[in-house]
């Protein structure tokens, strides 16, 4: 699993001010990769560079579009699923 201070690099924030939001932000990242993935982080013994990639670019998009507006314009949380989806199709089960 992604750490708060590696996602807080990767997200290029300095402060602790937004942690708590950043750590639900990493669950929340972490179910929906699972989701993709059909099974468990916990199911490999080191996580593939693909999935931890996945994961902190889910993160960085759902912190990133927290505060949807009409006019922003920017990656959506459904490009980056969809691409998610492609970078780990590799170790996806065929079901749960």
């Amino acid at each position: 699993m992604i750490s708060l201070q590696e996602t807080k690099e990767f997200l290029r924030v300095d402060d602790d001010t937004e942690d708590a939001l950043i750590s639900s932000l990493i669950v929340t990242a972490k179910v929906l990769v699972e989701d993709v993935l059909r099974r468990p982080l916990a199911d490999f013994d080191r996580i593939p560079e693909p999935i931890y990639q996945a994961m902190l670019i889910v993160t960085a998009t759902l912190y990133e579009e927290r505060q949807v507006s009409k006019d922003k314009s920017g990656v959506s949380v459904t490009d980056t699923l969809d691409m998610i989806r492609r970078m780990l199709f590799a170790y996806r089960k065929g079901a749960f």
